[in-house]
């Protein structure tokens, strides 16, 4: 799969971009404040409606604006595809092909999209949070309908935190307390299993990996650790139920998998706590080939990759692993660094300059594909 076009209006600084990218390797450089991560969340928005920098997208309009615009050039599986996003303040709206989409599970799952950004570095030393948004990022990759379910799960727990709050004034509703823990429960169990199901696959690919790139003999291991073991979705809403007492004195739900972790191993012992930086390096950079190679299986095609100046953060080893591993990837990668010096892969590629917004090709190296292949044409 590849993104054979990419249009975005009054989206950050981008204010109107119409680009052709190449087929396999793209590298945008520039300065620091350009737009060259903005670039790298369009395009990760318009894939799976969300943004890896806020959870509004309201954010993302350019300053002043009340509406913005994407639109992606699919192919996957020698078909194209156009996919359309607009945002405004509260709402959007998802087009297939120029016309609406008949709901948001048409429309997820038509582009899969993988990031590796500075701040995934620190994944195994990072909060609980981090862990848990990297897994359902990956479970949503494997399974579009755990986008739904999470939102849903996301939704009435902050209604029922409100809720709980409000306890303290006086007025509490124990009937709509009730529908709350019903659909935390129906949704949660969901999220759980999938959960669950997804790291069992994607652990031993992540061995693998990990033993290609650190030293002989480690082994990496992605442990999911629930809060609690839940064996139902009755036995959660019983939890619920339990705990209720000690909720209402908090102010918030004390249980269910908002609550719940990874453990990321090296030598059966947790990463965070008994590896070396360059270690849990090494560690979560066999993860995102991990995610790549097990996304690759699911669908018979490598994911678009989006890489946010990765190459500055690893030590020389680590960065040549990488540009190796990329070499022989053979899908699609939107690359930004400060320095294109950094990057140094064999792969047919184009190098592109962002500027306050706007991109301005520098150069191709691409001896194995034509240029009208390369860009999809117009």
């Amino acid at each position: 799969m590849h993104i054979d076009r990419l249009f975005a209006e009054h989206f950050r600084n981008l204010e109107t971009l119409e680009w052709w990218p190449h087929r396999h390797f793209n590298l945008i450089a520039g300065n620091n404040g350009q737009g060259k991560t903005n670039l790298l969340e369009a395009i990760a928005v318009a894939a799976s409606l969300r943004s890896f920098r806020t959870t509004k997208l309201s954010d993302c309009l350019t300053f002043g604006e009340k509406e913005a615009t994407l639109g992606l050039r699919i192919e996957r599986r020698g078909l194209r595809e156009d996919l359309g996003v607009r945002i405004a303040a509260g709402q959007k709206k998802l087009f297939l092909d120029g016309k609406a989409a008949p709901s948001m599970a048409g429309y997820l799952g038509r582009l899969v999209v993988v990031l590796f950004a500075p701040t995934d570095l620190g994944l195994p030393q990072a909060e609980p949070a981090e862990r848990r948004r990297w897994l359902d990022r990956l479970a949503f990759n494997h399974e579009p309908a755990h986008l739904p379910d999470l939102r849903r799960y996301e939704q009435a727990l902050a209604n029922r935190n409100a809720l709980l709050r409000q306890q303290k004034t006086g007025h509490l509703d124990l009937g709509l307390l009730d529908a709350y823990d019903g659909v935390l429960a129906h949704s949660g169990i969901k999220l759980i299993e999938r959960r669950q199901r997804i790291l069992q696959r994607f652990t031993p690919i992540l061995r693998d990996a990990f033993a290609r790139i650190a030293a002989p003999g480690l082994q990496a291991d992605a442990l999911y650790l629930p809060r609690d073991e839940v064996a139902d979705e009755a036995h959660l809403r019983q939890l619920l139920l339990t705990n209720r007492a000690r909720d209402l004195a908090r102010g918030h739900t004390t249980r269910g998998p908002h609550r719940d972790d990874v453990d990321l191993r090296i030598a059966d012992r947790t990463a965070a706590s008994h590896a070396s930086q360059g270690q849990c390096r090494a560690l979560v950079l066999a993860m995102k080939i991990a995610e790549i190679r097990s996304l690759e299986a699911d669908f018979g095609e490598p994911p678009v990759l989006l890489m946010d100046d990765i190459s500055s953060e690893l030590d020389a080893a680590r960065n040549r692993a990488l540009m190796g591993y990329l070499d022989e990837l053979g899908g699609q990668v939107f690359l930004t660094t400060t320095d294109a010096a950094h990057i140094r892969v064999a792969a047919p590629r184009q190098v592109f300059v962002m500027q306050a917004g706007h991109l301005a090709e520098t150069g191709r190296f691409d001896r194995t594909i034509s240029p009208e292949s390369a860009t999809g044409g117009s």
